[in-house]
């Protein structure tokens, strides 16, 4: 097979299948490196664990920044356009993330200098930031790859950058090199991203192609695409802020301690908003919207139900277990996360729900509204920050978190529910109570019989009664 071609079976069901499962196995490589390495680098140094997590947090907001909701409008107009076209429509983005990547670095850096950060911490930040935007660079590559049904080679680049990054973090890690140097590791992948997506751009369009300029103005592409960067740039913005005043109260100690337990935590959170929501039900909802209106609402009501129900075991073991949790993956030192883990299991639920209205809200050209929400929320988060975190500390920055996905549930859902009324009162009455009894079964055979046992008759009870009763009072999870 030619680089320029598809493969045959690009639009059979089995070839779906696996194209989603090349992409799902470098996803898998990434979550697993970055889990075993920071989880590794909080044994060895939490010093510089505290600051790599402090990086992190200002690395996704840079590379949602460069991202710029770009990417549906690229796969569109690549899917659309001659294969000659496609480098003007590359470049073009390209010339738009570039022009964001470097405002995204200045501001990296004058945050380094008006925090007054040490020249350590400084590089740490401005080297992990500067590995998110290379990222993001390398996510135009990718997407031509993925129009042309090569994703198995996206995977190949993807699944070795992320062996060789966090190889390169934890071979320094071991031996204790500089934490400059270990700081390293997010550029590694980001060279290594850019570097196979240019390579594999050569083999397809040729060298020439790289630099060919561009006939259309960029500003119409950027505008088409401000309001969902701004909505998704806010997200991440709101979500991740609370890191920064964090560390004005408690140093980079109490940043560690709070990524200890945000790490746990986050990935159920992702794990329905972009696993279930953005690749099942969004579709779903784009597709039922224009062709089958009158289908929206009971998928959005079950859907809704089954978050809810999912969300409640998810919080329950990880309230319950905390302290095993976060004294088997985590040192001593990190018990401060174990509390904590207590606080944000609400997150779980919240942003479940919030992500399913935010997604119905794009569906239905509600995405200026939408963004509004987003901006009232970001803005409530910074006043929650200034009265909470400053008395409260790490307890402060937790709550920070649940008000403002609380604010953001509770405008999301009411948008929602006053425009389309998907919902009536007693929708959420099955799981609520099951979570309820469930609950009151535990507290008392807690008293009579060992802990561990009591969770576990919990669990069964819980899943038994959601897998019988649960499959006829809500139906069946949305496929």
């Amino acid at each position: 097979m030619s680089d320029g071609e598809k493969p045959k079976s690009v639009f059979s069901a089995r070839g779906i299948i696996r194209r989603f499962a090349h992409l799902l196995s470098a996803q898998v490589a990434e979550g697993l490196g970055s889990a075993l390495f920071f989880l590794y680098l909080a044994w060895v140094d939490d010093v510089l664990y505290g600051e790599v997590m402090y990086a992190v947090a200002a690395g996704v907001i840079v590379m949602k920044v460069v991202q710029f909701g770009l990417y549906y409008p690229l796969v569109l107009e690549l899917g659309s356009a001659p294969k000659d076209r496609a480098p003007e429509t590359m470049n073009r983005v390209n010339l738009i993330k570039l022009g964001l990547l470097i405002p995204g670095m200045m501001f990296v850096v004058g945050l380094a200098l008006f925090k007054g950060f040490s020249a350590k911490m400084a590089w740490v930040l401005i080297f992990v930031s500067l590995g998110f935007g290379l990222e993001a660079l390398a996510e135009t590559f990718f997407a031509d790859l993925r129009v042309r049904g090569l994703q198995v080679r996206e995977a190949r680049i993807k699944i070795a950058a992320s062996l060789v990054s966090y190889g390169f973090g934890f071979v320094c890690a071991y031996f204790g090199l500089s934490p400059l140097v270990t700081s390293l590791f997010k550029i590694v992948s980001g060279i290594l991203r850019l570097g196979g997506g240019i390579a594999s751009y050569f083999q397809v369009h040729g060298v020439r192609w790289l630099l060919k300029r561009t006939s259309r103005g960029i500003w119409p592409v950027f505008r088409a695409t401000a309001v969902f960067a701004l909505i998704e740039i806010l997200g991440i913005v709101y979500n991740r802020v609370n890191i920064f005043f964090l560390e004005d109260v408690t140093g980079v100690d109490g940043v560690a301690d709070y990524s200890a337990t945000y790490n746990i935590v986050d990935p159920l959170s992702v794990l329905a908003s972009e696993q279930l929501l953005g690749w099942v039900i969004f579709p779903l909802l784009a597709s039922l919207w224009w062709s089958d209106r009158e289908k929206v609402g009971p998928l959005v009501r079950r859907t809704a139900q089954w978050l809810m129900a999912l969300a409640f075991p998810a919080m329950f073991f990880l309230y319950v277990w905390s302290d095993i949790i976060i004294g088997t993956l985590y040192p001593g030192k990190f018990e401060a996360a174990a509390w904590m883990q207590r606080y944000l299991v609400w997150t779980i639920l919240l942003s479940f729900e919030s992500n399913l209205f935010c997604n119905v809200m794009m569906v239905a050209g509600a995405a200026k509204v939408l963004l509004a929400f987003s901006l009232a929320s970001t803005v409530l988060c910074f006043v929650l920050n200034v009265t909470l975190v400053y008395p409260y500390g790490l307890a402060g920055a937790c709550m920070v978190l649940i008000f403002t996905k609380l604010l953001m549930t509770v405008l999301t859902f009411t948008y929602c529910q006053v425009r389309f009324r998907f919902f009536r009162l007693r929708d959420f009455a099955f799981p609520v109570i099951l979570a309820s009894f469930s609950l009151g079964l535990f507290a008392l055979l807690a008293q009579y019989i060992l802990h561990q046992r009591a969770v576990l008759v919990a669990f069964a009870f819980y899943f038994l009664m959601l897998w019988r009763p649960g499959m006829r009072i809500i139906g069946r999870l949305p496929r």
